[in-house]
Order: C-alpha cells, then structure tokens, then sequence
C-alpha cells in the first residue's frame, strides 16, 4: 500500500492537555463501571474490610469524579454541553421503554 491509499483523518488532533484530560475521562468510566460490578457482586449496602464506606457510596464518589471529568472536557469543549443536555432526556425514555425490570421503589 503507498502512502496514497493510506486513510489520514483531515480533523484536528487533540493537543496533550486535551489528550491527557480524555485519558483520565477514560480512566473514571473504568473506575465507576469497575464499583457499579463491585455492587451487582457484593451487594449495595457491603463494606469492604478497612473501607468506611459502603458500595452505594463509593459508586457516588466514583460517579462525582467521573462527572467533575466530565465538566472539565466541557470546559475546554471536547464534550458539547448543548448536546449532553439535549440527550438526557432521550436516554431517559430510552430508558423508559427498554428496561426489563421495573422500579418497585418509585414514586408515584
């Protein structure tokens, strides 16, 4: 193959900061996907020995790091905010309709 036919994306590469601040994006979805398992395994209300906090909590501190990440890529618009606010609630009636189980908990 020459040089050609080879695919070079015409868009703008991330510069480091950028490119660091989506490596940590990266690194708190694994966080919270990695306790949201820990609590399907172990259970919402388990304490790990030597850990204060139970699982619900801990997933709240990962979501809360995750979202901070999250405001920080918007900050500098490599999330559009526009567009994250205009999906929620499409994913919420996404939600809605594809969910197997349904909340017993909820408020009517």
């Amino acid at each position: 193959m020459n040089n050609t036919d080879k695919f070079v994306t015409p868009g703008r590469m991330p510069n480091a900061f950028e490119a660091e601040l989506l490596t940590i994006l990266i690194e708190e979805c694994a966080e919270v996907q990695q306790r949201a398992t820990k609590v399907l395994r172990f259970g919402v209300d388990e304490i790990q020995p030597e850990q204060p906090h139970d699982n619900t909590q801990r997933l709240s501190v990962e979501v809360g790091d995750l979202l901070a990440v999250v405001d920080e890529c918007m900050n500098v618009n490599l999330i559009d905010e526009i567009v994250v606010t205009e999906q929620v609630p499409i994913k919420i009636q996404k939600l809605a309709k594809f969910m197997q189980q349904e909340n017993k908990n909820a408020q009517t």
